[in-house]
């Protein structure tokens, strides 16, 4: 009878310690999935602040781009004046 009572306190001892055990690993998991969705939600706003700035400067290289075509053509016209001028003369 000691034998079998010393073999299921051994038993009960090692279920708890083995339930200690997956406690602890589900816990830590957890830890580690919510630590990784901080990390994504960071990841996610960096993200969307470089998306912002990258649209930015998109509108302002097209802006430089109308600007240039603008001075280009202003270029052209005042070439083609000074040609004329010159053939005028």
């Amino acid at each position: 009878m000691s034998n079998e009572q010393s073999s299921s306190q051994f038993e009960k001892n090692a279920l708890t310690i083995l339930a200690m055990v997956i406690v602890s690993v589900l816990g830590w998991v957890g830890y580690t999935v919510n630590q990784n969705q901080i990390q994504y939600a960071r990841i996610d706003e960096r993200l969307a602040a470089q998306s912002d700035i990258l649209k930015d400067m998109q509108i302002r290289i097209g802006d430089a781009n109308q600007w240039r075509a603008g001075v280009d053509q202003d270029l052209s016209d005042i070439k083609a004046r000074l040609n004329r001028l010159e053939k005028s003369n």
